[in-house]
């Protein structure tokens, strides 16, 4: 790949492996601690401790193993990938571009039942009869609907004709020294030569448009309703009790901070800026790179702000840490004891 821009396709690439990798390390601990550490029963909300950041971990290594990027164009974009994993072949790559949508929308409908468990947790208790045994499948079926809706509408209506690779092969080929007919991907023109809309490619915007505003106008309403009713509705419960879900009610503010800027706003960007038809050739693909920075974010946000995760991250340090400070200790005794027995030798 040469060109002109290919040093922010690289740039990128050490991005998502930044991501993958604390993704990978936080994520990990994060289960390591809910499943063995903490001693607290959180009920079925632990399905979603676990499930989320292993969900992190998958999405992060479907980015190191695709490689996405994104370029804009006028009033395109390409979302494509260079990368032939396991042998496969371009049409192959272009479904597993598909699938990494899927993966996203299915990440972001996972926050907002979040939200939703920990609004009826505190409003509707009885309503958590919904997140117990097999019904917890409910929320994994509803997730994979959003996500099946997002990815399969990128695929199909964003899929490349002759018109959208002639819009945009000329600033790849001069960008990156890459040819469109050779790219796995997909292609968004959102105007005709007589400035029409295309409504076919306009309506991925739409469906994308759609699946987000859903899941964040839940993720809003349950915040709301929580930071106004929360205080009078914890009053009965015990003093634990009000400091978890104060601590809670905490992450998911931030949870809802950190999404907005890392999977949300770059995502937004992307799929609007066309329809501006501003002439500009912008290398966003290393928005891209932020969703894999999610994970670990939303990992240190749970063990930072929740009191029992702190204390498991003690307990654990301290378990790793006594052993060698005995065998340190252990060594220094043996070596006193050696200079004990020297210094009683009798000279000759």
């Amino acid at each position: 790949m040469n060109g002109t821009y290919s040093t922010y396709v690289q740039y990128a690439k050490i991005v998502a492996d930044i991501g993958f990798l604390s993704a990978t390390i936080c994520c990990s601990i994060l289960i390591y601690l809910t499943i063995f550490k903490v001693k607290r029963n959180f009920g079925s909300y632990t399905y979603l401790l676990v499930l989320f950041p292993a969900l992190g971990i998958f999405f992060a290594t479907l980015e190191i193993v695709l490689y996405p990027n994104v370029f804009h164009h006028d009033a395109s974009y390409v979302f494509y990938s260079t990368s032939r994993p396991f042998g496969l072949g371009k049409d192959a790559v272009t479904i597993a571009l598909g699938f990494y949508g899927v993966v996203y929308a299915f990440t972001v409908s996972m926050l907002s039942v979040q939200f939703l468990y920990r609004y009826w947790a505190i409003f509707r208790e009885t309503k958590l009869l919904y997140f117990k045994g097999w019904r917890f499948f409910i929320w994994i079926l509803y997730s994979s609907f959003f996500g099946f809706l997002w990815g399969y509408g990128l695929i199909l209506f964003n899929e490349i004709d002759e018109y959208s690779r002639s819009y945009i092969n000329e600033s790849m080929r001069e960008k990156f020294g890459i040819d469109v007919s050779e790219l796995s991907g997909t292609i968004l023109v959102a105007y005709n030569p007589d400035n029409s809309i295309r409504w076919w490619n306009v309506s991925a915007t739409l469906n994308m448009s759609f699946v987000a505003s859903v899941q964040y106008t839940l993720i809003i309403y349950c915040a709301v309703r929580m930071y106004l009713g929360m205080e009078a509705k914890i009053q009965m419960l015990s003093v634990s009790l009000r400091t978890l879900h104060r601590q809670f009610f905490k992450t998911l503010v931030l949870q809802m901070v950190s999404p907005t800027i890392t999977l949300f706003a770059p995502a937004m960007l992307i799929i609007y800026l066309p329809l501006f038809n501003l002439k500009i050739n912008l290398p966003t693909g290393i928005f891209l790179c932020a969703f894999t920075l999610y994970p670990a974010m939303d990992s240190m946000i749970v063990v930072y702000v929740v009191k029992d995760y702190k204390k498991a991250v003690r307990s654990t340090l301290k378990d790793c840490i006594t052993p060698i400070y005995s065998w340190l200790s252990s060594g220094e005794k043996n070596q006193t004891v050696q200079g004990t027995r020297s210094n009683n030798i009798p000279l000759s």
